[in-house]
């Protein structure tokens, strides 16, 4: 008897700590990016980014922008998340559409250190911009 409440409890703890896994990968799966699923009339002017953005209740839209360049920036020629001011390095700076993914790509000719060279980068905006009730967010 003691064996078998033994191996219960074992088994109640296995399929616990799981079922608190499963939960937490599902959370950050979530929590991460992915505004252009929820998002439609995505535009952008300079370095700000607008839609119409479903709220909550999943039928409301809201229009919505946000201004990248509080969170990309220009690594020696590279657009890069958590910097500062890319658009003040960058040139031909537009936004593009994978037609396969439907996820949306900040392209631009931007600066390296040398002062005078540009080259050709971009960055995938879906991997942390977010829609949170119909407010364009980084995450």
């Amino acid at each position: 008897m003691k064996k078998a409440s033994l191996l219960l409890k074992i088994a109640l703890g296995f399929i616990f700590t799981l079922f608190v896994s499963f939960n937490i990968v599902v959370d950050s799966a979530m929590a991460t990016g992915q505004f252009s699923k929820t998002c439609e009339d995505i535009t952008l002017d300079g370095s700000t980014l607008s839609a119409f953005c479903q709220k909550a209740d999943g039928y409301t839209l809201n229009e919505t922008s946000i201004n990248l360049d509080e969170e990309i920036g220009n690594l020696d020629g590279t657009l890069s998340w958590g910097d500062h001011n890319f658009s003040l390095t960058c040139d031909s700076i537009g936004l593009a559409q994978s037609l396969f993914t439907r996820t949306y790509v900040l392209a631009a000719e931007c600066e390296r250190r040398d002062g005078y060279t540009y080259i050709p980068t971009e960055i995938e905006l879906d991997e942390h911009i977010a829609n949170i009730d119909g407010t364009l967010t980084y995450e």
